[in-house]
């Protein structure tokens, strides 16, 4: 049976502008993983927003695999921890959000990458929607990956087929996490083909005349040593 639409709720009608205290970019450039909260509770309607977050995350082929287990309950947070290796910090997150991937579509129509790399993606994809989300609503959340398989399933009665992804408390934050350092974008950013970096990348990037030069060059340079190898290759037959 296909799961229809539910137009009761939706991310676009429950966000006022007032409650969404930051742009995407200053989102993206102040999260930080929270592990401390308050003893303040997340109203559903907050909560719903998160999730709706993730909800709209790009997925393979739009099949949508995620799935999102909420958990308030003491108990079952405690068993969610426990699972965790023991990170009992997880335990004081006024809810836990579980997410998991449903692999057998991507599988039927994508085969072993849909299975082992896709679903994992689309996951991935609609995480980090929810931590911006949470993060523009002044919530807190840190993704935690580090947990028993087996041990998390049984505590949430995750069926053997169901793939859980990652753990993500949330609540209020009760910490100020300071900014981690970052590569820069001249340590991660190649042209035209991987390892042709770039100093003073920033001028670079800022300049459109001078970015489109620079990859008109190392493309030049890579054709001729495709073409210098094609030549080696021809004169060994």
């Amino acid at each position: 049976m296909q799961e229809k639409e539910n137009p009761s709720f939706d991310i676009k009608d429950s966000v006022s502008p007032e409650k969404m205290k930051m742009n995407v970019f200053e989102a993206i450039a102040t999260r930080r993983s929270i592990r401390k909260f308050t003893s303040q509770d997340v109203p559903m309607e907050i909560l719903g927003v998160v999730i709706d977050g993730g909800r709209y995350a790009p997925s393979s082929g739009n099949i949508q695999n995620w799935r999102f287990v909420l958990v308030k309950d003491k108990e079952n947070k405690q068993r969610v921890a426990e699972a965790a290796m023991h990170q009992l910090w997880i335990a004081s997150a006024p809810v836990i959000i579980v997410v998991c991937a449903e692999t057998e579509k991507l599988k039927q129509f994508y085969g072993i990458r849909g299975d082992r790399l896709y679903s994992v993606q689309n996951c991935a994809a609609a995480i980090e929607n929810m931590l911006l989300t949470a993060h523009c609503l002044g919530l807190g959340s840190c993704w935690v990956s580090d947990f028993d398989e087996d041990m998390l399933k049984r505590a949430l009665n995750i069926p053997g087929d169901i793939r859980p992804q990652a753990i993500l408390p949330l609540g209020y934050p009760d910490e100020i996490v300071p900014a981690p350092t970052h590569y820069t974008m001249e340590n991660v950013c190649y042209f035209e083909s991987y390892g042709t970096r770039v100093s003073n990348i920033e001028r670079v990037m800022q300049n459109p005349l001078v970015f489109d030069k620079i990859s008109r060059l190392f493309k030049g340079l890579i054709d001729v040593g495709k073409d210098a190898i094609e030549k080696r290759k021809g004169s060994k037959k």
